[in-house]
């Protein structure tokens, strides 16, 4: 089976429960098939409410990009039929709910709003870590592509595409004259369980520097110039 793979956030405007619904699986799934690389677990989030995964999307000050898996038409042209090829993001929203789609893959921004509103109830080691730059930085986290659809340039695509989102956010800040406490999150961290090596080595292909690291983990850290 081929596909085109498109990356896109899952809109929130409104948000709708068939999404929050596919977002919840995908993220079960992901906790079920690599338990080894997240610090939560199935049985704790297998818990949430339909009110909590909602609540994990419907906000303005994180982000939820899903990579989605449209099966190939018999009849694709020969330009398309790549089966590591990449949906233009411009057209591509449509793409959450076609009948031949899957949800394959996710990553989730949390910008510097989000750090600073839920001071309390976050691991202290994230504020540390975001402020590693001198400015608040945003985190990504949850970061994950299904096993059939890997070596296909989708977690690197992920990441690109929540690297543009900050920035495109850092540019309407700007325009809007948002730059109350120099808040433009211009750097990127995350956090890697050491044993992900795979992760790791797709972090620093990208630009991501080594900031910190103990026996469970690493930070890393990417400052964006642009």
């Amino acid at each position: 089976m081929e596909y085109s793979y498109s990356v896109v956030p899952i809109p929130t405007s409104p948000l709708l429960q068939a999404h929050v619904d596919k977002y919840a699986s995908l993220r079960l799934l992901a906790l079920r098939t690599n338990p080894e690389c997240f610090f939560s677990t199935q049985d704790e989030e297998g818990r949430f409410s339909r009110e909590q995964w909602r609540g994990r999307i419907d906000t303005d000050d994180r982000v939820t990009l899903i990579a989605v898996a449209s099966r190939m038409l018999a009849d694709s042209s020969p330009e398309s039929s790549s089966s590591s090829s990449f949906a233009n993001p411009s057209v591509s929203l449509d793409s959450l709910d076609g009948e031949a789609a899957e949800w394959v893959g996710l990553i989730t921004v949390l910008t510097p709003e989000f750090l600073k509103e839920r001071r309390d109830n976050i691991p202290p080691k994230f504020q540390k870590y975001a402020m590693c730059f001198g400015e608040p930085a945003n985190v990504l986290v949850s970061m994950w592509v299904h096993p059939e659809h890997r070596c296909k340039g989708i977690g690197g695509r992920l990441i690109s595409e929540a690297i543009d989102w900050v920035l495109k956010k850092r540019t309407m800040r700007t325009m809007n004259f948002d730059v109350s406490n120099g808040r433009l999150g211009g750097a990127v961290v995350l956090e890697v369980v050491k044993g992900n090596t795979g992760a790791g080595m797709l972090y620093r292909a990208m630009g991501f520097e080594t900031i910190d690291s103990d026996d469970a983990s690493i930070w890393m850290g990417k400052r964006l110039d642009t």
